[in-house]
């Protein structure tokens, strides 16, 4: 047993310095490539040609201006019950809130709308219906492959943190933080390398995608604790499926135009779909596997 003991925390130590030298490398690497003559001051034009076109920046400049002449072009009328939200969107942006922040606002109920109809005529189930969605806008700021990396990265520091952990005896949330800290340190390590490993996403994303992944480890770990190894990794890897199709449903152009000019269509729809998955009482799809004897005798 004290054998055993040993020889994980010599592999702990070796595992930790791997990681800090690989930190210190790139590091390294990255301070030596970077020239000695600072290279000039960037224009604002280069700056925003260099910035990128996603949901989730709301200070994007070129989707901002794109957005607004959209909502420009619409002509809105009196303002009545079928164009309010309409009148209030416009005076919205004309007060300065990005139109990309208010696309992701009308988008989110589409989301919990999808997570429903996976989970009630798929039996698709993960982590509620605010987790996929929370992950679905993180995917969106990430990129899904840079996203699944990150997320990958941080299961496995958190996994095998608390392995480590195990025979310490600690009590459960000094643990938990000692693996948030050394899951801080993969987090950094993971977009340190993200451009050498060609995952350009990484680079400029923003601290709460980091957070809602960091959530979702944290959920899988509590559930390990509470019900089994399998039943967390079923709820992660549905979570994760929910996530991404979320994130195919807000990236999607035309979809983001029509929430925007037709907010009042969107909201209602929402709500009538919402009431007839409320309704349904029928088998889901992944069910008939399960009954299929049953089905196949009649």
């Amino acid at each position: 047993m004290k054998k055993s003991s040993l020889l994980k925390k010599r592999f702990l130590l070796v595992l930790l310095g791997g990681l800090a030298f690989t930190v210190m490398a790139i590091g390294a690497h990255a301070v030596s490539s970077t020239p000695s003559n600072p290279p000039p001051t960037a224009t604002p034009s280069a700056a925003v040609s260099q910035t990128s076109g996603r949901l989730t920046e709301p200070q994007n400049q070129p989707t901002r201006n794109k957005l607004e002449a959209i909502l420009r072009s619409q002509t809105l009328g009196p303002l009545g019950p079928t164009n309010f939200l309409r009148h209030l969107i416009r005076t919205a942006v004309n007060n300065g809130v990005s139109p990309n922040t208010i696309i992701l606002i009308f988008l989110l109920p589409l989301v919990g709308a999808l997570v429903g109809i996976l989970q009630y005529f798929v039996g698709l189930s993960g982590f509620g219906m605010f987790m996929p969605a929370m992950l679905a806008v993180a995917f969106l700021a990430t990129g899904v492959s840079g996203g699944l990396f990150l997320f990958a990265a941080i299961v496995l520091v958190n996994s095998l943190v608390g392995r480590f952990l195990h025979p310490v005896h600690l009590h459960y949330w000094p643990r938990r933080a000692i693996a948030l800290s050394f899951t801080s340190l993969a987090t950094f390590s993971v977009l340190l390398a993200a451009p050498f490993l060609g995952i350009k996403d990484l680079t400029q994303v923003s601290i709460f995608p980091i957070l809602f992944f960091i959530l979702l480890a944290e959920e899988l770990t509590r559930t390990q604790l509470g019900k089994s190894r399998r039943a967390a990794t079923s709820l992660t890897l549905a979570t994760i499926i929910l996530a991404i199709l979320g994130e195919i449903l807000m990236n999607w152009g035309l979809l983001q135009k029509w929430v925007l000019l037709n907010p009042e269509i969107s909201f209602l729809a929402v709500l009538a779909f919402n009431v007839f998955i409320g309704r349904y009482s029928g088998f889901r799809l992944l069910e008939y596997r399960r009954f299929y004897s049953i089905f196949h005798k009649h």
